[in-house]
This record gives structure tokens, sequence and C-alpha cells, in this order.
């Protein structure tokens, strides 16, 4: 053991990747498969004894994928207020939107004639007392002889400090900017000079207008944003967490009381992994809504209903909402004819069924990934210190028990790593209350007696070798 372990004096001295693939330990074949799976976008079954790294393989899956391109919205349709519109926007039309977005304002041409009074007036085009139009160049207008704004006023010349005392005596501007209402949206408006008897004018939304923001905020709902995480899992869901809802409001959609339909809808988990991954645990415990998730995956989109029959939500309904993601799922061996047959039958069709291991031979390679195992436990959890060579030795005969006890396997090493990181954990607990640098043989001794006290390794649980079950079973296991 000790020619294995090398010049090794603790577990701080083990480097540990970053790669989640090769942190997943004695899996090797598996992790192959996976990497292959995700390349072709394929479907996933990790079969099982618990604790042997099958959500490690699904987290790792993830990180292969494509960062996602689409976000998905939800548009108000006037005409049909509880049926809200689908509206998918790819990343290509999002940036275009946000250079439109930072896009000058649209321009027309317009006369002088055509401006409101207020700013025709201030620009010299118009006399504020009676009206008429003349010249910004003329002091007084032509009609009244009323002073006006004129382009020659200067601030420093006796007839500017003269006319100063009279609240029309300015200087003409060459441009105006200000604010209009057109249809019911505020809108930023900036007369510009083009000409002697021309005007250009800019029109662009104002951002800062709260009636503009307010409809903004009103017209589009953003369901599964760009930047939402799509690794998405869902353990014992039921209905709601899987397909969505929506809320309920005890006004309904009613103008001016409740709140609209398309902003009371859910997005389900099949929803949020879009262009993601799906990672159903345990997938046998959906029971009879794994026909849902089956049609999911057949038709790419699934519609958003509201469930509760006594919800004023019951009568929305969103249709043709996207869900194409990778599906990867979990089970332990005794459930899987608990999976629904067409469901299964969908996976083998379009991906694969992998049976972990839950041991491996004892080999020096195997005893370097164990030991790279407990090092990352020390790692992961942050409150419990290394272990000396002695105590890894200690943990490598606990490793080679377990192998034996549970899966009646000789010369081998557990990969029933969540029990075997228990014990580590349990070791360094007891090291940090004995105030100890790092985790000695006693405290492992010690835990291992506490481990087996608190029911920690229950030997009816235990499976058979994978064989037995890829006969049993079929064999589409890999």
């Amino acid at each position: 053991m000790a020619s294995v372990l090398g010049v090794m004096e603790t577990t701080a001295e083990v480097t540990v990747p970053k790669d989640p693939f090769e942190r997943i330990i004695g899996q090797d074949h598996a992790v192959s498969v996976v990497r292959s799976a995700v390349m072709q976008r394929r479907h996933v079954l990790l079969c099982g004894a618990p604790g042997i790294g099958k959500s490690l393989l699904a987290e790792a899956a993830y990180t292969l994928l494509p960062k996602p391109r689409e976000e998905i919205r939800l548009r108000h349709d006037p005409s049909r207020p509880d049926r809200p519109r689908v509206v998918v926007i790819r990343l290509d039309d999002d940036q275009g939107q946000r250079e439109n977005a930072s896009a000058p304002p649209d321009s027309t041409y317009i006369r002088p004639e055509e401006m409101p009074f207020e700013v025709a007036s201030k620009m010299g085009y118009r006399c504020p007392k009676c009206g008429s139009f003349s010249s910004p160049s003329q002091s007084t207008c032509v009609d009244c002889g009323s002073p006006k704004r004129c382009d020659w006023l200067g601030d420093g010349s006796y007839h500017g400090l003269f006319r100063a005392l009279d609240v029309v005596g300015e200087r003409a501007l060459m441009s105006v900017t200000c604010r209009e209402n057109v249809d019911n949206i505020m809108h930023q408006v900036e007369y510009r000079r083009a000409g002697h008897d021309l005007i250009q004018v800019f029109r662009g939304l104002e951002k800062n207008s709260p009636l503009a923001a307010a409809l903004i905020e009103n017209e589009e709902h953003v369901l599964v944003s760009l930047g939402s995480p799509r690794f998405i899992r869902v353990t014992g869901a039921n209905e709601v967490e899987l397909l969505g809802d929506v809320k309920h409001d005890p006004y309904g959609s009613a103008d001016a009381l409740g709140v609209p339909a398309y902003r009371r809808v859910v997005p389900g988990a099949i929803h949020e992994a879009h262009e993601g991954l799906l990672y159903v645990d345990e997938i046998a415990a959906l029971g009879s809504h794994q026909k849902h998730l089956l049609t999911a995956m057949q038709d790419r989109k699934y519609p958003i209903t509201g469930h509760n029959p006594q919800s004023s939500g019951a009568a929305v309904r969103v249709d043709d909402v996207p869900c194409d993601f990778l599906l990867f799922a979990s089970c332990n061996p005794e459930d899987l004819p608990s999976i629904l047959p067409p469901l299964r039958s969908r996976i083998r069709g379009y991906g694969y069924e992998i049976m972990l291991s839950t041991f491996m031979p004892k080999t020096t390679e195997n005893v370097s990934k164990t030991v790279q195992f407990i090092a990352q436990t020390v790692e992961q959890d942050g409150r419990i210190p290394h272990l000396t060579a002695s105590s890894v030795e200690s943990i490598l005969r606990i490793s080679e028990d377990f192998a034996y006890r549970l899966d009646g396997q000789r010369g081998a090493l557990t990969l029933r790593l969540r029990e075997l990181g228990g014990l580590v954990r349990i070791a360094g607990d007891l090291a940090v209350r004995d105030q100890e640098e790092f985790v000695l043989p006693e405290h492992v001794k010690q835990a291992e007696s506490l481990f087996d006290g608190i029911g920690g390794l229950d030997t009816q649980t235990a499976h058979p070798n994978s064989a037995r079950y890829a006969d049993e079973f079929g064999s589409y296991f890999l």
C-alpha cells in the first residue's frame, strides 16, 4: 500500500482536476458514452445504485452544451387575452434589436408652419403674441410689431440688455427638444433647423417616460430569459413543476383590475431546459407524468395551461411553447419496470441506456483515483482537514470492505462514493473536534464505528453486479 501511495504525506498534495469529467471516479466507459451522446444530442438513461455518480455525470454533460441562443417571450393578444402568443427571440435577432434601440431615431422634414406653437416661438419662427410667421432673423413681428426671438440678439449688446427685461427677449434657438404623445406613447422629439424654411424632426421612444416604460413592460413577458441557467434538475416533480402553470388572479384578466394572462404564466422544467439539459432524478417517481415528458421530447414544444380547475388560470392556454431539451434521467435497477415503456423506447431509439458500476478492480490506477476522490471530498466540503497517508490507507481498506459487503467482490474498491464520502466527512469532523491539523487513523477508525452505528451502510440495498441486471432487463445497457 505504501508503494501505491508513494511519498505522499497528506491528501493536500493531491492535485484535484478542474474538468468535471475527470472528477468522476471509476465510470470511464459511461463518461465516454456521455461525451458522445451530448455531441450528437442524444438522450441518456443512467441506471445504477444510489451514490455512484449519476448526478455528477449529468452536471458534467451540461458543460459540453453550447450557450443558448433563444429567449422565449409571451406577447399579449388583445383579441384573445387568454391566449398569449409565443415569441422566440434568437440571439442574432436580439442583437439586431439592441442595435436598433441605440440607433438614431427616425427623422422627417417639415415646414415651420407644421411645428407646435411653443416650439416655433422658441426657434424664432412665430410671434408669441399674434402667432404670425416670420424669419428668425427678424426681432419684431411683421404683423403686430411685438418683440420676438431673433438670431442676432446678443447677450452683451445694448439691445440685448434692454430686451432681457422682457421674457420674450431671448435668442432664437437652433433646436428644441420636447415630449409628445403619439398614439398614447410618449416620444422624445427634437426639432432642428435644416434651412431657411425647413425643419428636420427626430422622433424616438422616450425610454424614461413612465407611460412608455409601462407599455414596454406590459407588451411582452420574458418566460425563459437568454441568460438563465439551462441545467434543470427535477426530482419527484409534480405536474406543475414539470409542465408549468398559470397563476390565479381573483379578477382574472379584467382590464384595470386583474393581471393580464400572459404575465401570470409560469414555465415548467421542460420549458426552462430549452436548448439545455433536463435531468430527471429517479424518473420512475414521475409516475403518470412520464407521458407528458414523452410528448415534450417528441414534439419539442408543449403548451402551458392552468392546472387548478378552480383557478382563473384554468382558462388560459399558451400553445407551442418550445422545449427542445436534452434528457438525462436516472433510476435504480429495480425501478426499470416502472419506467413508461414508450418513454424508455424513445430513449433507446434516440439515445443510450448506461448501467453504472458499483465497484472497480483494485489496481494501482484505481487506488490513485480513490485517493483523488478523498482529496476532492475534503476540498468540496471546505470544513474538514486533509488526511494523512496512514488515514488514506485506512479509507482504502474500508473501500475494499464496502465492495465485499455490498457487492460480494473481493480485491475491489467500492464506487458507492456517497457512502465513502460520508465516512471521510465524519472522520474530518472528529479531527476538528480534537483540534488536529490532519485526519489521523484513529479518527477514521472512530468514524467507521459511528458510520455503521447510525446505519450508514445498509446491506439491504446492496445489488449484485451489473451483469445480472443487463441479462434480466435487456441487452441495451452499455
